[in-house]
């Protein structure tokens, strides 16, 4: 009986251990796979990020093209603002150029210790169509501002408030000014002080080669005993925002790289560059 026994307790400790080894060889095969999934997920990304910047190489090319008429007019009829479509092996491609001047430029805002006067009325209109308690910016005066978000930390400048106003503003150098070819309606609106309406119809008015000069768009009967101030405001722009949505198996990623015209050399460069899970919103959107 002894025997039969110690038969017994050995038959089952040697099934407790291929139990123990079948959970350790199950837990080492899930463990591989994981790795083998993120291996792949690793290179699928690899992938993605080089189709996009392909993409910005695609895009810098023609903008490279139209570099001395940019200069001189830049308008949304030229054929860098139109949106490009582009299919590889390797997967698709979406290009699409913003002109950076037709946002409202923080830096040319804040370029003093204190807020300039004139920026400060056309921001604080800008605020109020966006619904938005314009925030007190004193607490950024004199700090080197390098980025829209850091008005987040500014009192009252919620994720909410911030999403509302992010797409509207850009942090450019203090002597980069809004341009009036590629400015939406509500920028519009913000720097001449007219009502929604006025400024849309305004905005679609502009001359199919745009204005050639910002006298002649004051000039506009519109525009007539408003008072409006030329400064700040310009008919060309140097600074570009190039989204890139890439494609491949399924997957998609964003690169976002501002772009800088070189004013002495007409080189375009790339001075910012951000990979994106989400598109950004848009004007408006």
């Amino acid at each position: 009986m002894r025997g039969r026994g110690q038969e017994g307790l050995a038959l089952v400790t040697v099934l407790l251990i291929m139990a123990l080894l079948t959970l350790l060889v199950a837990g080492m095969l899930r463990s591989h796979h994981l790795l083998l999934g993120g291996v792949t997920h690793q290179v699928e990304g690899a992938r993605l990020m080089r189709l996009a910047q392909a993409g910005e190489q695609h895009a810098l090319a023609h903008l490279r093209r139209e570099v001395g008429e940019i200069l001189q007019a830049t308008h949304r009829r030229q054929p860098w603002a139109q949106p490009r479509s582009l299919t590889f092996e390797e997967g698709q491609l979406s290009l699409q150029l913003e002109d950076l001047s037709g946002r409202f430029n923080l830096g040319a805002l804040m370029a003093g210790k204190t807020p300039d006067p004139l920026m400060l009325e056309r921001w604080e209109r800008l605020c109020q169509s966006l619904q938005v308690q314009p925030p007190d910016l004193h607490s950024l005066a004199g700090q080197p501002l390098l980025d829209p978000f850091q008005l987040r930390m500014l009192p009252g400048v919620t994720a909410e408030v911030m999403a509302r106003l992010q797409p509207w503003v850009v942090v450019l150098p203090r002597n980069a000014r809004l341009n009036i070819n590629t400015a939406p309606a509500r920028l519009l609106a913000a720097v001449a002080e007219l009502s929604p309406e006025a400024a849309a119809d305004l905005a679609s008015k502009q001359p199919e080669a745009g204005y050639p000069s910002v006298e002649r768009f004051l000039a506009l009967p519109e525009l007539e005993g408003q008072g409006v101030d030329r400064r700040g405001l310009a008919v060309n722009s140097r600074w570009f925002r190039l989204e890139v949505q890439a494609e491949r198996a399924g997957k998609r990623v964003y690169l976002y790289s501002d772009l800088e015209i070189d004013l002495n050399t007409h080189q375009v460069r790339v001075v910012r560059r951000v990979f994106a899970a989400m598109r950004e919103r848009r004007a408006d959107e």
